[in-house]
């Protein structure tokens, strides 16, 4: 999984917020896991690379060739930086270990691993086959496999033991979580005690003229089955146990990224679709003009939630 945001209007009887978490896995699956996705992501959001993430534009010139890649890796960065933050005690660790849960490509992984040779292990855990085939195929490609195990499965039952990992890292991916609270009191129980969980998702927001129904069709219409506000998203941190729960908005950069995206779609269709299917392109456009609009009225905000693991239990 990873940054997309908008399921096709098309087969019901696989999208749609059906409650069936098998149901809502396969939906997933359908969302991404296609070559034709995996292609028109590489184009609209990694500038022909694997990085799928969403933005941080400060100081990116959206203007200019490759923006927006360059501000998908500075998002990563950011965040990984401001993860180690929160574990000072691990500051001159040669051993750090992390786990990107929902890694899609697992672009981020694979960046921050060949920037930082601190890093011995870094676990991407994804849902979709064939985005795991290219992060595999790509870290060894870069001699990285030793330091980079690419697992497929579900955030929300992770594969890994109690206290495993310094640092628990998503972007773009607990939004498709079946239950938030699993999923952060999964992200809990593999984190060493006094390490750290951050994430960057889309949220539910809250603005004035934004009916509960509208909130209600975005949700069943984008494999959302657990629509949480920011407020309500550390909520349920804390209730899975993390400490410390921090929101950080950084809606205003979605609003760019959202920009940026739908000026590459038209540019596509204006070239011929570039060996995309006319109907993906279309709806596609439709939808992120729509986007733009909804981040205005507050249908929804992005941001980052970051909490750390105590040290004993919470009583």
């Amino acid at each position: 999984m990873s940054a997309e945001f908008v399921a096709v209007q098309v087969d019901p009887d696989t999208y749609g917020r059906s409650g069936d978490i098998i149901k809502h896995v396969e939906g997933v699956k359908k969302q991404y896991d296609t070559k034709e996705k995996l292609e028109f992501y590489a184009q609209v959001m990694g500038d022909g690379t694997d990085n799928i993430h969403f933005g941080k534009w400060g100081g990116v010139d959206s203007s200019q060739p490759g923006a927006y890649g360059r501000a998908s890796e500075q998002m990563s960065d950011w965040m990984f930086a401001l993860g180690r933050e929160l574990v000072p005690h691990r500051t001159h660790a040669t051993d750090f270990t992390y786990v990107d849960l929902g890694s899609g490509t697992g672009a981020a992984a694979i960046r921050l691993t060949e920037m930082h040779p601190f890093i011995s292990k870094v676990s991407c855990l994804n849902l979709c086959d064939e985005q795991n085939d290219l992060a595999r195929k790509r870290a060894a490609d870069l001699h990285l496999g030793e330091r980079i195990d690419v697992l497929t499965g579900t955030y929300e039952e992770a594969p890994f033991s109690e206290n495993q990992f310094d640092l628990s890292f998503s972007q773009d991916a607990f939004v498709h979580a079946f239950s938030k609270l699993k999923a952060f009191s999964e992200a809990f129980r593999i984190t060493k005690p006094q390490g750290a969980f951050i994430f960057c998702d889309l949220m539910c927001g809250d603005g004035r003229d934004v009916s509960e129904e509208e909130l209600a069709t975005f949700a069943a219409t984008n494999m959302v089955n657990d629509w949480l506000s920011p407020e309500q998203n550390v909520a349920a941190c804390e209730q899975a146990g993390w400490v410390d729960v921090t929101f950080i908005n950084l809606t205003d950069d979605i609003r760019i990224s959202f920009q940026l995206m739908l000026r590459k779609v038209e540019h596509i269709i204006e070239q011929g679709g570039d060996g995309i299917d006319s109907v993906l392109l279309t709806t596609y456009k439709e939808n992120l003009a729509s986007r733009i609009t909804q981040v205005d009225r507050g249908v929804f905000k992005w941001g980052v939630v970051h909490g750390k693991k105590p040290m004993e239990p919470i009583v």
